[in-house]
């Protein structure tokens, strides 16, 4: 039986919010009033968009925690371009399927740890967890270089070679898995509660900061003569800043303090809000009732895990589609450059989340991004230049980022405090550990029909998908609210 979770009913969650800003949520959809969690003062709005989108900088431990991610983040995306890189060299007939089955087994932990790492994520000290895992990352990164600077990965052996990154990246994957909930879950004790959704939007364009800029030193290192194995070692010394940033911070020190064991008054706590007592089951499952009594979350998750695995295989198989479409192309060059302009549109989209205003249906909003995503990679599917998929990917890195931005800040405020951690796992399972399974269909797939081709068909499925949500608002606008009946059947 599934434990039973503390609520408030939708009526009374709308009453006191319109009460308390009757100008402002009086009108908004459930899901738009959950995702918002605290609606912006009128002095906040006057401050102008720059200082509402920059608002959680005023924290000095959000502050340092997202400046220590941002460099190991650079360094991480500088890896993985580096990897899709040397998977390539090591078999360019056979590089898509390659690159499937290396990103495959290192994203697959992700799919199968997520649960637990997010119940361990809640009961353990997140800080000292992520500091653990970053010394194994660190660790990892090294070992890759010194493989390829010791020529122990060569085009000779190519078999040998693939398993040896194969390996090391199911090892990263691992740790990554535990990561995830953890780093999501922690947030929420870096800032008060008004400035979550803020926080979380500004987290997401570190990473998409990252992803736009770790290409681009590689492209700029491999122009100047710098080999791969540099890459690997940068990776491997970033990670020493995050450490360092999460010996600095002092999670819940200013917002927690006084209120120990208090979830009313922890970070992501509501009034009335209590833990209930659980038993080891019941800590490994709450998420997925959670999950299962609330339809909309379930259907955000869901819409997660398709946004995923049919449009995420553009950047997973990208050095196949370019070698395929662009013949005598310089494919490392080539990549480096879509990969960054990806990035960079992910960094607009992410920044175009965090400065949305309070008054935005975001149920209606999250369909029509996701439709545009999948419109934008169908005609990535066509582009016949480096520069015209550049224009493209830019545009869908924005696309794909608002989406998933979208549905996590939805889903982290409308979550308890105390199941954060586990709910979040669910996210991090569509979000991470989907992305496994679509290396394995679409490497494969994309060797068989073509890598431009199995874009196609993911994001014609997608489109789908998307118009279905538009066709059925009523799936997104009952976050909170468990359906009556059990089952957790979206209703509409």
């Amino acid at each position: 039986m599934p434990p039973e979770l503390p609520e408030e009913q939708p009526s009374e969650l709308d009453d006191r919010l319109v009460a308390e800003n009757p100008d402002d949520v009086a009108d908004q959809a459930p899901l738009t009033v959950e995702a918002d969690t605290e609606v912006p003062t009128p002095a906040m709005v006057r401050r102008g968009w720059a200082a509402s989108t920059f608002e959680s900088f005023v924290h000095r431990d959000f502050t340092l925690f997202w400046s220590g991610a941002l460099v190991s983040n650079v360094g991480t995306w500088m890896q993985n371009a580096a990897l899709a890189m040397l998977v390539y060299r090591i078999q360019p007939d056979k590089a898509s399927l390659n690159t499937g089955i290396v990103q495959g087994l290192s994203g697959i932990p992700v799919l199968f740890l997520a649960i637990p790492a997010g119940a361990l994520a809640d009961k353990v000290d997140r800080r000292k967890l992520l500091i653990w895992i970053q010394v194994v990352l660190l660790a990892q990164a090294a070992a890759i270089g010194l493989a390829y600077d010791t020529k122990v990965l060569s085009p000779l052996r190519p078999f040998f070679s693939l398993a040896i990154v194969a390996a090391l990246g199911l090892i990263g994957g691992i740790f990554v898995a535990f990561q995830g909930p953890a780093f999501q879950s922690m947030l929420p004790d870096l800032v008060p509660r008004k400035s979550l959704m803020n926080a979380i939007a500004l987290n997401s364009a570190q990473l998409q900061t990252s992803r736009m800029l770790g290409p681009a030193i590689v492209a700029g290192l491999l122009l100047v003569g710098a080999g791969l194995g540099l890459v690997f070692y940068i990776n491997a010394a970033s990670f020493l800043f995050v450490i360092a940033a999460l010996l600095a911070i002092r999670p819940r020190a200013e917002f927690h303090a006084g209120h120990a064991g208090d979830p009313a008054h922890a970070p992501g706590g509501k009034p009335g809000e209590s833990k209930p007592a659980e038993s080891g089951w019941t800590t490994l499952t709450a998420g997925i009732s959670y999950a299962r009594e609330n339809p909309a979350i379930g259907v955000l998750i869901l819409t997660t895990a398709l946004l995923v695995f049919l449009g995420f295989p553009y950047v997973i198989i990208l050095t196949a589609i370019i070698g395929a479409r662009i013949p005598g192309a310089n494919v490392d060059q080539a990549f480096s450059i879509v990969y960054a302009c990806n990035g960079a549109g992910a960094l607009i989209g992410s920044l175009a989340v965090a400065g949305l205003p309070s008054t935005i249906k975001r149920n209606r909003v999250i369909p029509i991004a996701l439709l545009t995503f999948a419109l934008l990679i169908i005609a990535f599917s066509f582009a016949p230049s480096v520069l015209i998929m550049s224009a493209i990917t830019l545009a869908a890195g924005a696309a794909y980022i608002s989406t998933s931005s979208l549905v996590m800040t939805s889903i982290q405020a409308a979550v308890p405090g105390y199941l954060r951690g586990r709910v979040m796992a669910l996210f991090m399972m569509a979000f991470m550990g989907v992305m496994p399974l679509s290396a394995f269909a679409f490497g494969p797939l994309g060797q068989a029909i073509g890598p431009d081709t199995a874009v196609l068909v993911g994001g014609i499925a997608l489109a789908v998908w998307a118009l279905v949500l538009i066709a059925r608002p009523g799936w997104l606008t009952a976050i909170g609210a468990p359906s009556g009946s059990g089952g957790g059947a979206p209703r509409g």
